[in-house]
């Protein structure tokens, strides 16, 4: 670059000067050519030390990519489809309650019954239910005539298996005259009715 530079200035020198020497009617006083080469010699002493002093361009590194990590890879949970699940506990449904009306030992529907006089009715029942009846189990008024001690329920007297049967008794002071009827119910130890409810259903008067 630096020679075809200097080159271009001497070519452009010595067009230059043969132009004026065509065009100047008088000889000059000094050679031309010698005039020329030694402002060539200058100019490109000049430019030698300029280009010295002109520090070189440093090239500027390329930057280095940096590789990118990639992303650990999840790890994925195994299920063996052979594996037997784990068992889950089943909780067991409560066990019922029931009975099923027997018959009635004494004073069965429509018995005249002397009035004023106190009898015991007594029903006979059988657990068909899956739990044990305790003697927390009773019988407990719903209507109509009340127990002759004002009571509300009455204890069954022991304890009943399923399938066993009991017999359950209430006394009642019969008035003098006219339909008589009371309606009874077993209840469990929560408080619960079941099983049919049970009836006294008389008449007082002159058997």
């Amino acid at each position: 670059m630096k020679n075809l530079l200097t080159k271009g200035i001497i070519v452009s020198l010595l067009i230059l000067s043969l132009t004026l020497s065509a065009c100047s009617p008088a000889a000059p006083t000094e050679d031309p050519v010698l005039k020329i080469t030694e402002i060539a010699s200058t100019v490109i002493a000049e430019m030698t030390q300029v280009a010295a002093l002109t520090p070189s361009a440093t090239p500027t590194p390329e930057p280095t990519a940096t590789a990118t990590m990639a992303p650990p890879t999840p790890t994925v949970a195994v299920v063996d489809a052979t594996s037997t699940p784990t068992a889950r506990p089943v909780v067991a449904d409560a066990l019922t309650d029931d009975a099923a009306f027997i018959e009635d030992v004494t004073y069965p529907d429509g018995t005249i019954v002397k009035g004023g006089s106190t009898i015991k009715k007594i029903w006979k029942v059988k657990n068909t239910g899956q739990n044990i009846w305790l003697t927390a189990y009773r019988l407990s008024y719903l209507d109509g005539l009340q127990d002759a001690k004002g009571m509300l329920y009455i204890h069954i007297p022991y304890q009943v298996r399923p399938n066993e049967m009991v017999e359950l008794s209430v006394e009642f002071n019969i008035p003098a005259n006219g339909k008589v009827v009371s309606w009874w119910r077993l209840v469990n130890v929560d408080g619960k009715p079941f099983g049919p409810p049970l009836s006294l259903n008389i008449v007082a008067g002159e058997p």
